[in-house]
């Protein structure tokens, strides 16, 4: 991505970020960014800043996303954290709504790709994980989708959500440069 931060990367009249957080403003739930344990990216702060969501830090040093989901859990009382990448532009409100109705029946929840992948950095935790979080943390298992099987998370499979989804970009994010060119130009042409 040229060395910016995915997060700052300019979609359309806002950037990913900006995309993200307009999706899920609706949403009637507390509103939480999480940043890694070092200093902030010169292209993400600003946006941070003038996001006025709330912001914590990591408090496991280079752990990744799980670290993430501690750190959202440690700053909040909430009974579930739903955890969305910085990096899918093209999730819809109403696929978050039915995803968090999803959680009301069970514990966790994770969507599952046509490709059988599971989306552990768009799916809900349930606050029942929070120890079986710090044990993975404390011996070092940090891979999000063996979390999510361990602690049995209830796993969605495309069909559930295929009405959803209606472009097949839902869980799309952009981890390649053309990848990103292609959500630059479909967020333009809209």
């Amino acid at each position: 991505m040229g060395g910016r931060t995915k997060a700052a990367l300019p979609l359309g009249d806002t950037t990913v970020l900006g995309q993200i957080l307009a999706t899920t403003a609706a949403l009637d739930l507390p509103r939480l960014l999480v940043t890694g344990t070092g200093p902030v990216d010169a292209d993400l702060a600003p946006l941070l800043a003038a996001s006025g969501v709330a912001q914590t830090g990591d408090r496991y040093l280079d752990s990744g996303p799980l670290a993430g989901l501690h750190a959202a859990f440690a700053a909040t009382a909430a009974q579930r954290v739903l955890l969305l990448a910085c990096d899918l532009p093209f999730l819809s409100l109403e696929f978050l709504l039915w995803l968090l109705e999803q959680n009301q029946e069970v514990g966790s929840v994770v969507p599952v790709d046509a490709k059988g992948r599971l989306h552990p950095l768009c799916a809900v935790y349930d606050a029942n994980c929070r120890a079986d979080m710090e044990k993975a943390l404390e011996s070092r298992q940090l891979r999000l989708q063996n979390f999510l099987r361990a602690i049995g998370a209830r796993q969605l499979g495309p069909d559930s959500w295929a009405n959803l989804d209606p472009h097949g970009q839902l869980l799309t994010n952009l981890n390649e440069p053309e990848e990103y060119e292609a959500a630059r130009q479909w967020f333009a042409s809209r």
